[in-house]
């Protein structure tokens, strides 16, 4: 991933500093998160994986209809195969999502100074565990069993703290990772200790992980204008398949189940994260930087 715009780090300090502004004159229950949570997910926070056909094209021959249709049909086998697993082994799909997002997310800092990189891609996921370890507990409980759960928090938290302790240590004895990678992560640890978990997802997820993976994809893309109106196609399918589950949880009920909305957006999430990492590996490997994919085709290579 190429070095990221100062933009992003104010627009996400600032989406940061709104949720907190929420937060403190709202105070949402877990039902309002949730119903918060799902279609800004949908609007805000997928359409950077709805990039990942117009990557594939870059990357690989997908020839005509034929070509296309048997990349969906991985990518979706893919994504199925998660499921599946969940299905028949909660525990261990837990762990292993936590695990593979953790390396995902750190790439958003993959060009700040060591340990940057690895201490971002564990706050997103050990910072709530940290601070609301009782929260968090909840919502694993809602993807696994009680022990799973448990075990998953724990390890999470203990992963967190190391983290943290790591950071810490990086900004007091390494001047050269006092940069902007430092205060986005400052921003996240701050959030993970005032914002609830659901919350806290919500703000890194679309107020940073997106933007920045959709915009150093865009600018190396091909086509730029084709890869956005596919974009724009696919996340119009996502967001209208988000109102309609929303809209089905609540009709014929009193209200949304918890834990059917928890399901839905992080098995979904975890299902689609597999083919996606797979995918923006090999685009990571042969772009190298921006523009490097245009550069090849223009080039007939």
């Amino acid at each position: 991933m190429i070095a990221s715009p100062r933009w992003q780090a104010v627009l996400f300090g600032a989406v940061s500093v709104l949720a907190l502004g929420f937060q403190i004159t709202i105070q949402p229950d877990l039902i309002l998160q949730l119903l918060l949570l799902a279609p800004l997910v949908a609007i805000l926070g997928l359409p950077h994986g709805a990039l990942d056909l117009p990557i594939a094209e870059a990357v690989w021959p997908l020839d005509g209809l034929r070509g296309k249709l048997r990349f969906v049909v991985i990518y979706l086998g893919l994504a199925a195969g998660v499921i599946v697993t969940w299905l028949l082994a909660p525990g261990f799909a837990l762990v292993a999502f936590l695990t593979y997002s953790v390396l995902h997310f750190s790439d958003d800092w993959s060009k700040a100074a060591s340990p940057l990189r690895w201490t971002g891609g564990v706050a997103t996921i050990g910072a709530p565990a940290l601070f609301y370890p009782e929260e968090v507990t909840i919502l694993f409980a809602y993807l696994a069993p009680p022990s799973a759960a448990q075990f998953s928090a724990t390890a999470t938290a203990i992963a967190g703290s190391v983290g943290f302790c790591v950071f810490i240590g990086a900004m007091l004895l390494k001047p050269d990772t006092r940069g902007q990678a430092a205060v986005e992560q400052a921003i996240l640890w701050g959030i993970g200790a005032l914002l609830p978990p659901l919350v806290f997802f919500g703000v890194y997820f679309c107020g940073l992980h997106s933007i920045r993976h959709f915009n150093a994809t865009i600018q190396s893309l091909p086509q730029t204008r084709r890869a956005l109106g596919i974009a724009a196609f696919l996340s119009g399918l996502i967001i209208l398949a988000a109102i309609f589950f929303v809209q089905n949880q609540t009709v014929g009920s009193s209200g949304p189940l918890p834990k059917d909305i928890v399901q839905a957006i992080f098995i979904g999430l975890a299902a689609l994260t597999v083919p996606h990492m797979i995918l923006i590996g090999r685009f990571n490997s042969l772009s190298g930087g921006r523009g490097n994919l245009k550069t090849r085709q223009s080039s007939g290579r």
